[in-house]
């Protein structure tokens, strides 16, 4: 996302649940699991059930041969989705909570629901740009983190199993230091007024600071994910790198990156903008398209010229989706119909940005949230730009124009990949996480409170009722609540002792696996 006055901030299982793996896998050579890994299950069906192709998909690299990307030695286009937080949440959006690593749940939740609309490609800037916080992979100079790391490999091991690829981010923004490069030069004692990413001169032309950030990038590519054992310079679920957040980065300075990664990995692309399409060890050219931000597409027309003639693929890697970026839903129709037809010089795209089902029960909170309307509507927030699959209100957005926007970008993700827009799939098995039985907001009514974490693709739920877990069990509640209500309330005589499971329905209406029962109990 472009750097406003406003903020600075970094970028943006599904049906036959057949098998259930472990929440800790190591695989040979890995070394032990972090036991803050080992959260719940892990229910992993692409993996296993997966046709030939899709196999060949998550084990083949990401390749480039003149203009066009290539999968296993097949055309890839792709329609995609940021998902910043992947690798620590409140890290480039603003958040006043601070930086905190996301749980296996919420990487998971996010990654069915990517799937769910068709996206292939997930840019996550937080997969390998956090510096000089104590939760981010180099909170120090030189020192690095293996808890921030351990988060990386896990939504790695999750995208692999959801059949998608990841773009990593090597410099991006910062919304409390001002951007990545600024905490590098603070690191060196070298003062820049105003420091941001549009703005840090000495981050381009200082050996020293150019060297710590080859430092970074070497514990990065050489590190051993945990889960799978597999190197990142080695995992063919990385896409490719991103330099930096926009691509902007002078020539000189990108040639030397570029050639430093080329060092360590031969294996994977190398992003950045189309003024380094020249440059031998650049592969593609990427930028945002934001009518918000006075970037439309026509604005980037001679930028996807330049890669042409250079012979480089371009991907629109930030999109807006919103009524700020396009008023009407034709309007958002028209503007990714026009990257389809595109096909000969765009590869991929994707919007900004994903938001997931919280760990516990209802969504995410609004990532640079505001309560000032004029920043909601036109500053840095996510009261415009933050997508909830299934719709929520915003300031912005309300709840039908923002689901029936997802379904547009839904269908272009799948034409984007030369595939049929199928049904919508059905939900995963949700989790009750509480029933408690006491006084509720209805004022002098007791009754039970069951909560449950959010089921990807579910529009709404239904709860039912038994006197115990063999049933039998009657509906109380017919697709009667969603993730953003406070839970169902049980007013009923037999509420104290119930059980209850709940049961998500998809956007056609279609119901998913029951929960496992739980006991109501007294708080």
């Amino acid at each position: 996302m472009r750097v406003t006055p406003y903020a600075i901030r970094a970028r943006p299982l599904i049906a036959s649940l057949l098998v259930v793996l472990p929440a800790v896998l190591v695989m040979p050579g890995a070394s032990a699991t972090p036991a803050s890994a080992a959260v719940r299950p892990f229910q992993d069906p692409v993996s296993t059930l997966r046709p030939r192709r899709l196999q060949q998909f998550a084990d083949s690299f990401v390749t480039r041969s003149g203009m066009r990307l290539l999968v296993a030695g097949r055309p890839f286009r792709f329609g995609g989705a940021n998902i910043e937080w992947l690798g620590l949440t409140g890290y480039g959006p603003f958040d006043p909570n601070g930086p905190h690593y996301p749980s296996n749940y919420e990487i998971d939740d996010a990654m069915a629901t990517a799937r769910a609309m068709g996206v292939r490609v997930v840019r996550s800037q937080t997969m390998g740009d956090s510096v000089g916080c104590e939760h981010c992979i180099e909170p120090t100079r030189g020192h690095f983190n293996r808890a921030a790391l351990e988060r990386i490999d896990y939504a790695l091991r999750s995208a692999r199993a959801h059949g998608m690829k990841i773009i990593p981010t090597i410099v991006g923004d910062d919304a409390r230091a001002g951007g990545t490069g600024c905490v590098y030069l603070r690191w060196r004692d070298i003062s820049v007024p105003n420091c941001s990413l549009v703005d840090m001169p000495p981050f381009w032309t200082d050996e020293t600071v150019i060297g710590d950030v080859e430092a970074h990038i070497e514990e990065l590519l050489e590190h051993v994910n945990v889960y799978t054992g597999v190197a990142y310079k080695d995992d063919p679920t990385i896409f490719g790198w991103d330099l930096l957040n926009g691509g902007g980065s002078p020539v000189t300075w990108t040639r030397r990156i570029a050639g430093y990664i080329r060092s360590i990995d031969r294996r994977h692309l190398v992003l950045s903008g189309r003024e380094n399409a020249g440059i031998r060890d650049v592969d593609v050219c990427v930028s945002f398209v934001y009518p918000h931000w006075n970037q439309p597409l026509a604005s980037v027309r001679r930028g996807i010229a330049k890669c042409k003639r250079s012979g480089k693929p371009f991907v629109a890697y930030e999109y807006g989706w919103d009524r700020t970026n396009h008023a009407t839903l034709n309007g958002l129709r028209s503007f990714l119909g026009s990257l389809e037809k595109a096909a000969s010089e765009i590869a991929g795209d994707a919007f900004w940005a994903l938001l997931g089902h919280k760990d516990g029960h209802g969504w995410m909170p609004i990532p640079a949230d505001t309560s000032d309307p004029t920043i909601a509507h036109s500053g840095e927030s996510g009261q415009w730009w933050a997508l909830y699959y299934t719709g929520i209100q915003t300031m912005v957005n309300t709840p039908a124009d923002m689901a029936a926007r997802a379904q547009i970008i839904r269908s272009h993700n799948f034409r984007m990949s030369g595939l049929r827009v199928p049904a919508h799939a059905i939900p995963p098995t949700p989790i009750v996480t509480s029933v408690a039985f006491g006084p509720t907001s209805f004022i002098g009514r007791i009754g039970a409170r069951v909560y449950w974490q959010g089921s990807a693709g579910a529009k709404n739920y239904s709860v039912q009722r038994s006197a115990g877990t063999a049933g039998p069990w009657r509906t109380v509640c017919k697709l009667c609540v969603t993730d953003l209500d406070d839970g169902y309330i049980d007013l009923s005589s037999g509420a104290r002792t119930s059980w209850y499971r709940v049961i998500p329905h998809n956007l056609d209406g279609k119901p998913g696996p029951a929960s496992r029962p739980m006991r109501s109990s007294t708080r």
